[in-house]
């Protein structure tokens, strides 16, 4: 909660959205506590919009904190120049695979349709509609789930075999 006090003094963008006003970070801190449900929520709705525009791709990352045995002998030491020699020669492997891959392309360049204002825009839209539609067909699938997947009525109600007059 530091650092986004911090950033709300030096960083710009901070600045505008808190209005020029810098909250302590025990007050960020406290809010995140009091509101940490509906943050999640909207955490998960941003990525999901985010993720059906073809912005992200999502995956999960799982630390576990097993304890490893291991060989500490001056034998198994590095020096600081073996370090980074090995560093470097991963990176230049990193780049050599990404020359392959993307050419002379960075690597993250934004998917042709959403390059302009009008196609993210639109890709946004739709991402928001399928979600929604995702979300009504969930909630009507667990109403049916609640019905014990039958009609309560008991009655026929294929639209197929309805009649309408006006």
């Amino acid at each position: 909660m530091r650092g986004i006090e911090r950033e709300c003094w030096e960083d710009v963008a901070y600045k505008v959205i808190t209005t020029m006003r810098t909250p302590d970070h025990s007050t960020i801190a406290e809010f995140r506590k009091r509101h940490e449900s509906e943050i999640g929520e909207l955490f998960e709705e941003v990525l999901g919009l985010c993720r059906e525009a073809g912005l992200v791709s999502v995956g999960v990352i799982a630390i576990d904190g097993t304890k490893v045995k291991a060989n500490a002998s001056m034998d198994a030491n590095r020096s600081y120049r073996q370090v980074v020699t090995e560093i470097l020669r991963e990176a230049d492997e990193i780049d050599r695979r990404e020359d392959e891959l993307f050419g002379d392309a960075r690597g993250d360049e934004l998917p042709e349709q959403l390059r302009t204002p009008e196609g993210r825009r639109a890709a946004l839209s739709d991402a928001k509609r399928r979600l929604a539609e995702r979300k009504g067909q969930a909630a009507k699938d667990e109403a049916e789930e609640a019905d014990g997947g039958e009609n309560v009525l008991g009655a026929d109600l294929d639209p197929e075999r309805f009649v309408t007059r006006s």
